[in-house]
């Protein structure tokens, strides 16, 4: 006994599946422009933070400190005639802490630029430590070409604007002066300088830093002393630790974190002391920083892409439900349907972008995600001329969508879930489709021989 099914309807539109194919190459083009219109929107959000940011001095990053003692060498030369001639030059060995303690309390806020929220903070911060007397000897300098009385102590700092007031030096319990004069030996991006007394740099002494800092984002510190110990707090409840070195303590809660670095010397790249004659080479001496970041919990735009990523999957998906419901109902489906059905697909990828602006991206996509169902809803029920098959097809996208919002929440496991669900679905088809006569010759099986 043969059984026949759906032949008729699969003849009439058997080249229904390369018009398909042809759609969803064609729907390409606007989800591209999607994609250009999300990076957009990211560098319109980045120059509002900048044009916070930069007042501000942007990104702290605190360098360090560094003694800087000069002494004179006396060079000779020949003239054109033969003749010899001497000239005195000025050099500096440049010696790091042996001990820098630093601690800060950092009260981030938001400003407004626009509809976006940046992230600014103001921190008062603490730094203390020893410095040991300079090993001149080490570099073979006699004692009385050494200039004690011009030594200064510099301050490093990525930006002067970090600086919200003049930092407060004070060494074996005397205030530093600021220094006029500025060096061209600094290791540093930006340099504070301060004059040293001559008794103190010949003996070694202890000093704190009492200094106001301002930025955003994030505040980093260079560990260029022997021993370098950070503690950083604060009230904000989602930190990103990054840089050469990670804390060796840290405590997050809902009510801000705490994180304290251990860093020895020995895994920076600055040596103790080094001879300094104002080089280009001294450019080269920016080490690695640790890095308390101040993140957003959500970056909707960072979601909103990788949800773009997925487009063509959730293209195919509801062209091919539409396609079986086409060969089940006996309905012919015109192409120009089933290309009002995908810019719908693809106008949920523009709604996500242009609410997630406003509300959380949870709330976006339930937006988002039902206007689209409730649309193929009552789109379905009306091409079908039956409730039940709108109905189908709006859960086949709920499902669909349920599926894309888990694979965002799993970013580590995003590729095993999309490639288990595109597995599914190509079971799913097969099963569906297994009686189908894609020949169109009226035979689809043999049940049953009698």
């Amino acid at each position: 006994m043969k059984k026949v099914l759906f032949s008729d309807t699969v003849g009439k539109i058997g080249i229904k599946p390369f018009i398909i194919a042809v759609l969803v190459v064609l729907f390409l083009i606007p989800l591209s422009m999607i994609t250009s219109l999300v990076h957009d929107r990211e560098f319109y959000r980045d120059s509002a933070i900048q044009s916070v940011l930069q007042p501000k001095g942007g990104e702290p990053v605190l360098e360090g400190l560094v003694l800087a003692l000069p002494y004179e060498v006396t060079l000779e030369g020949r003239n054109a005639d033969g003749s010899v001639y001497q000239r005195k030059e000025t050099r500096y060995i440049l010696s790091v802490p042996q001990n820098w303690n630093f601690t800060a309390e950092v009260q981030p806020e938001y400003l407004v630029r626009g509809i976006f929220d940046v992230p600014v903070f103001s921190c008062d911060t603490l730094s203390s430590g020893n410095f040991q007397p300079v090993p001149y000897e080490t570099f073979k300098v006699d004692e009385n070409r050494i200039l004690w009385d011009e030594a200064m102590l510099l301050v490093g700092i990525s930006n002067k604007k970090n600086f919200t007031a003049l930092p407060v030096i004070t060494v074996n319990g005397t205030p530093l002066e600021q220094s006029v004069t500025e060096l061209q030996v600094s290791p540093f991006s930006h340099t504070v300088f301060f004059k040293m007394p001559a008794d103190s740099v010949k003996q070694g002494f202890d000093y704190t830093m009492k200094a106001s800092l301002q930025g955003g984002n994030s505040l980093s510190l260079t560990p260029l002393a022997e021993n370098n110990t950070f503690e950083i707090t604060s009230d904000w409840p989602n930190p990103g630790f990054s840089g050469g070195w990670l804390p060796v303590e840290r405590t997050v809660t809902d009510n801000g974190f705490e994180a304290r670095w251990d860093i020895a010397g020995l895994s920076t790249i600055y040596p103790k002391s080094w001879i300094a004659t104002g080089g280009e080479e001294f450019g080269d001496m920016y080490g690695e920083s640790i890095t308390a970041e101040f993140i957003t919990p959500v970056d909707n735009y960072q979601k909103t892409m990788r949800s773009v990523k997925y487009a063509v999957l959730f293209l195919i998906i509801p062209f091919l439900t539409i396609f079986i419901f086409e060969i089940f109902t006996r309905v012919r489906i015109h192409p120009v349907q089933y290309c009002l059905i995908g810019f719908a697909d693809v106008l949920f990828y523009l709604l996500l972008l242009a609410i997630s602006e406003h509300l959380t991206f949870g709330a976006t996509y339930f937006i988002s995600a039902l206007a689209v169902c409730l649309t193929t809803l009552g789109y379905g029920a009306a091409i079908f001329r039956k409730l039940k098959w709108g109905v189908l097809f709006a859960l086949v996208q709920g499902i669909t969508y349920v599926f894309l919002f888990g694979t965002l929440q799993a970013e580590d496991y995003a590729l095993l879930i999309g490639t288990l669900g595109l597995f599914c679905v190509v079971v799913a088809l097969m099963v569906l489709t297994r009686k189908v006569d894609w020949y169109g010759t009226g035979v689809i099986s043999e049940e049953k021989q009698e």
